[in-house]
């Protein structure tokens, strides 16, 4: 059969929310008939692949391939789809996100009705917050070379893209396997070959947001993430060179180098002496910056860098924990301010001041 898009799951352990994510592919306007979905699964532990063969069986235009070993990254997972993929465009899309119901009918349309070599949108978060990206374009917007914009650079969601396979397979655009940040090498590698891009000015994509406070984001992520996202930079940068294109170096790295060092100096998972052996697995990568503005804002990471960029780590480290201390103490606060705007807003209330009242009368009285 002859599918209109291929889209492409790399799921690990996804069986609390594969099955929201395959109904908002089944429910696409463009017809799921025309789709091709592939799962691949990277060994999970769960009943993930039990899940996705009963998938298969039911529907014909779903398929599931073998990884071959277990990785612990999406990047060889999408490779085997596009790969095995039938179709002439391909999409993506994570493992606990939602299409919405135009996504793949509003993107197919733009990248061919404009002959395009990627075609992307806005995503919405839901989940614990909600926020719509690129609110600085209000527009349908056409480049003939990155080079008319680069802050697309930006946009390293492959998830709210569409690309045609013979573009990905003439410029041998693949995903680094093994290594973290494998969406950003292969974002920088499509955007620097394309000779048309598409941004449509419409929400394509829901990316569902797991944070349940706002101190769990950073502290979570451990040395084999972090660690991950440094080889992974390595590999965007061997795409820079390939492509000619290392005067985007600190376009790009500003701002993923400034995040990363934020979760390193933040994290509770990792210990002082591993945050170093990072810091100076980074090194090689941070001395390349010749022009660390617009990022980071933050003028306490700015200091870090310079440190680092200037060898003069003994000063780096006390001021990652000077820094880890700040933010620590920022976030108490808005945590004790939360609970007492919460308080205030109770005693406001009829049923909350009787309560109050009735407290304070057995507390005079006992």
């Amino acid at each position: 059969m002859s599918y209109i898009v291929t889209v492409i799951i790399p799921s690990y352990n996804s069986v609390e929310f594969l099955d929201e994510t395959i109904e908002s592919i089944k429910a696409q306007s463009i017809g799921f008939e025309n789709i091709e979905l592939i799962i691949v699964d990277d060994y999970s532990t769960d009943s993930t692949q039990e899940l996705i063969n009963k998938y298969c069986e039911e529907y014909e235009n779903i398929k599931t391939y073998e990884s071959g070993k277990k990785t612990g990254t999406p990047g060889r997972a999408r490779n085997i789809g596009i790969k095995n993929s039938e179709s002439d465009y391909i999409m993506f899309i994570d493992h606990d996100d939602r299409y919405l119901p135009d996504t793949v009918e509003k993107l197919y349309n733009a990248i061919t009705e404009n002959n395009a070599d990627i075609a992307i949108g806005k995503y919405q978060n839901f989940g614990d917050n909600s926020l719509v990206t690129e609110h600085w374009i209000t527009e349908d917007t056409i480049l003939n070379s990155i080079d008319e914009n680069p802050f697309f650079f930006s946009m390293n969601n492959i998830w709210r893209m569409i690309f045609p396979k013979e573009f990905l397979l003439k410029h041998e655009i693949t995903f680094p396997e093994e290594v973290f940040a494998e969406d950003l090498t292969f974002m920088v590698d499509a955007f620097l070959n394309a000779e048309k891009i598409i941004f449509i000015n419409d929400i394509v994509y829901n990316f569902r947001l797991r944070t349940r406070d706002k101190t769990s984001t950073s502290l979570s992520k451990g040395i084999h993430y972090l660690g991950g996202l440094i080889e992974g930079y390595t590999q965007t940068i061997d795409v820079l060179e390939k492509n000619n294109a290392c005067r985007y170096y600190d376009r790009i790295f500003n701002q993923h180098l400034t995040c990363w060092l934020s979760d390193v100096a933040l994290s509770e998972t990792i210990s002082l002496e591993d945050k170093k052996a990072l810091v100076e697995k980074s090194i090689p990568i941070f001395k390349r910056m010749k022009n660390i503005e617009p990022y980071p804002e933050n003028n306490a990471i700015k200091s870090i860098i310079n440190q680092i960029i200037q060898g003069n780590l003994d000063e780096a480290y006390m001021q990652m924990g000077d820094y880890q201390l700040f933010v620590n103490r920022i976030q108490n606060l808005e945590v004790e301010l939360d609970q007492k705007t919460r308080q205030v807003a109770t005693l406001q209330t009829t049923k909350g001041w009787f309560k109050y009242k009735i407290k304070n009368i057995k507390e005079r009285l006992f």
